[in-house]
């Protein structure tokens, strides 16, 4: 496989690339190592992060299923200050439209045909569901910058409102492109049309820490911090940081504080990181427990908060 055509076509003079071959052996490690680097990541949003992580290991599993091929290459690349987030999984195995012409319903569509229909729903060669790359189409709307999708002669590729399939210079195989922004807040389970628990499972592999099962809640607490007189909706790393300044010599002192959330709609997963996570970058998380409390807060700040706690408490250990 031509690594050196990838590198100057979809990642020229970037730095920091991660580039792994894998086989059907390695696939899983491969996708488990760079699911891991991402969620050290906390720029990245966990909302992104679930979604994605189901449609990476579904286009790695393409490349062993229908490519022909025993090795496939993925190059990944998160530029923090621009917020994006760059990955490509390319084989040189028998292309899109080899693969779906195993099919009788497909044999007789042409390249062009072939690259566009794989993105809908349930469009296989029948070794497969034809659920991934139609899922990974889905994410793309949510948040995709930039998708490209090469085989044989014709590249599809969709900027923004413009989509379009056009002739190309030839790869033998398939080369999947995704240039995805980060920082948006996503339904993760929007993208795999509930089919699955995508938010579940990667919370499960990569976040989950059997010492924060769920939140502490009415504790003996000595002061009360009302996010209210602050807003309804918290969702920007900036908002975080200033509060947290505010709580940090409260709980310096010694003090235990409520959190009181009652009256607040939104809790971002960023603005939860940002405000009460990394105040495990200041003390141990069993005296992070002595010292403060959780109140009034509704189903989907909990998890905000959980699962912001359970990710930087998980990578810290």
């Amino acid at each position: 496989m031509d690594v050196a055509f990838l590198l100057r076509e979809y990642f020229p003079t970037k730095e920091n690339i991660s580039i792994d071959v894998f086989d059907a052996h390695s696939l899983n490690e491969v996708y488990q190592n760079v699911l891991r680097t991402l969620t050290a990541h906390f720029e990245i949003e966990v909302s992104v992060l679930q979604a994605l992580s189901y449609c990476f290991y579904e286009i790695l599993d393409n490349v062993h299923i229908h490519s022909g091929k025993p090795l496939g290459t993925a190059i990944t690349h998160f530029d923090a200050s621009n917020d994006v987030l760059r990955i490509l999984v390319a084989d040189d195995g028998m292309g899109i439209r080899q693969s779906l012409a195993e099919n009788d319903k497909f044999r007789q569509i042409t390249e062009a045909d072939a690259i566009s229909m794989c993105l809908e729903d349930s469009v296989t060669d029948g070794k497969g569901m034809g659920f991934g790359l139609y899922a990974t189409s889905r994410l793309m709307k949510d948040v995709g910058l930039q998708f490209i999708l090469h085989s044989g002669h014709h590249k599809l590729i969709h900027r923004g409102e413009q989509f379009q399939i056009i002739e190309n210079g030839l790869w033998q195989g398939t080369i999947v492109y995704m240039e995805i922004t980060t920082s948006r807040e996503i339904n993760p389970n929007d993208v795999v049309d509930h089919r699955t628990d995508a938010e579940a499972q990667y919370n499960e592999a990569f976040v989950e820490a059997e010492e924060l099962e769920n939140l502490w809640m009415g504790g003996k607490a000595t002061e009360n911090f009302a996010f209210s007189q602050y807003g309804t909706d918290f969702g920007t790393r900036e908002m975080g940081a200033k509060i947290r300044e505010l709580l940090r010599p409260m709980l310096t002192e010694g003090k235990c504080v409520s959190l009181n959330f009652a009256g607040v709609n939104v809790v971002s997963n960023s603005f939860a990181d940002e405000c009460i996570a990394k105040l495990l970058l200041d003390m141990p998380l069993d005296t992070l427990k002595q010292r403060i409390t959780f109140s009034g807060l509704n189903p989907m700040a909990e998890c905000s908060i959980l699962v912001a706690l359970q990710r930087r408490y998980k990578l810290l250990h």
